[in-house]
């Protein structure tokens, strides 16, 4: 088993980068210059408590940052790449990259770059799962969940104002609640390069405007082709397209709004046979999956949902909780509605940390009244 999840853990550098005189800028960490080698830092063998009784650090001088490895856990460099894994007994393994931030793709976009090679038939993930905003370090930063082969794999891209790191944890299914605590430990006393830390409240001020509620006055519309469905978001927000079908909305990195994400995504549940089967069979996954991909989940509201606009009227469901996170406690709001027609559900989102979901709250009520089902004749 360790050697399959090695396998799959392994994930090349270029994965994660444009054409390669950026990956250039990925240096390799490990100072044996022995091709395809992977070597253990001498400082960090295993992951036993330091003398004094704290953990042991693996710190990048190159990087600037420092990650505590588990007990019994074993350090490797890869050679010629720009990542270190960290390998236990136990069935896991934890694996890190970092290179300059890549401010042109959006966070939640940054996982399917490792898709069109690990996800898919004879691949070894075959789905994708949940999705949330977290916070690592206090830096921004994206969760997504992959399983298939026996295996769940968990992918955690946080973004600096310098440097993007991407953690992947996997681990055998049938103990994989059990053992990422372990990764929620390392990932909760992971220090960043201190450029990421101490530029990260500077660029909040740079870029916050001054006058929020004048910034979204105005707003773009999505209606893409054959997604189904319109919305409109304000002006100073992003778009991002994570998976087909799919769209993402959030404010601008370094604004207020950059907490919130409003997410709207077509699902065709296998088996469904009829809309309403394909609405109910949809969030019951989407439940399922979240309660599997998160701590402290607590139910606020679970109750049917009505749509009624142009004559379209569609019963579906809506969710709304609040769990814990990488060390932060997050609420969503999940409205799940069957197309007027087929085997198809529609998914609305909104989805951010706590302490801000009632300020941010104003803007995802404006776009969800203004999510409009297309029917065919329309689209």
């Amino acid at each position: 088993m360790m050697r399959r999840l090695l396998a799959i853990i392994s994930v090349p550098a270029l994965a994660l980068l444009p054409v390669a005189a950026e990956a250039g800028e990925w240096a390799n960490l490990s100072s044996d210059k022995k091709a395809g080698k992977m070597v253990a830092p001498a400082s960090v063998q295993q992951g036993q408590p330091a003398p004094d009784g704290r953990p042991k650090l693996y710190t990048s001088k190159k990087w600037g940052f420092a990650i505590p490895v588990p007990p019994g856990a074993e350090v490797v460099e890869r050679e010629g790449t720009n990542q270190i894994s960290m390998r236990s007994r136990k069935g896991y393994v934890i694996n890190l990259q970092v290179g300059p931030k890549r401010a042109q793709i959006p966070l939640a976009r940054m996982s399917s770059l490792l898709e069109a090679q690990y996800l898919g038939d004879g691949k070894p993930w075959s789905a994708r799962g949940a999705e949330n905003p977290a916070k690592v370090a206090g830096l921004a930063a994206y969760d997504v969940m992959y399983s298939g082969a026996g295996t769940q794999a968990r992918v955690l891209v946080a973004r600096g104002p310098v440097n993007d790191y991407v953690f992947i944890f996997i681990a055998p299914e049938r103990v994989y609640r059990k053992l990422v605590a372990e990764f929620d430990w390392a990932i909760k006393n992971f220090q960043p390069n201190p450029q990421d830390v101490i530029q990260r409240h500077t660029a909040v001020q740079q870029v916050s405007p001054a006058n929020p509620a004048a910034a979204q006055a105005n707003n773009q519309r999505f209606a893409e082709p054959g997604y189904g469905y319109a919305i409109n978001y304000p002006a100073s927000w992003q778009l991002s397209k994570p998976a087909a079908m799919a769209a993402m909305f959030s404010g601008r990195e370094g604004s207020s709004d950059y907490a919130a994400i409003i997410g709207v995504q077509n699902i065709a549940p296998p088996g469904a046979r009829n809309p309403g089967e394909a609405a109910k069979r949809a969030f019951n996954q989407l439940k399922a999956s979240l309660g599997n991909a998160v701590q402290d989940l607590q139910v606020i509201d679970d109750q049917a949902w009505t749509y009624a606009r142009s004559g379209i009227r569609l019963i579906g469901r809506q969710l709304v909780v609040t769990y814990r996170h990488a060390g932060e406690v997050f609420q969503k709001q999940m409205i799940v509605v069957p197309r007027p027609t087929g085997s198809v559900a529609h998914v609305w989102s909104y989805t951010a940390p706590r302490a801000q979901y009632a300020s941010l709250q104003p803007t995802a009520e404006s776009m969800l009244r203004s999510w409009t089902i297309l029917t065919d004749r329309r689209q």
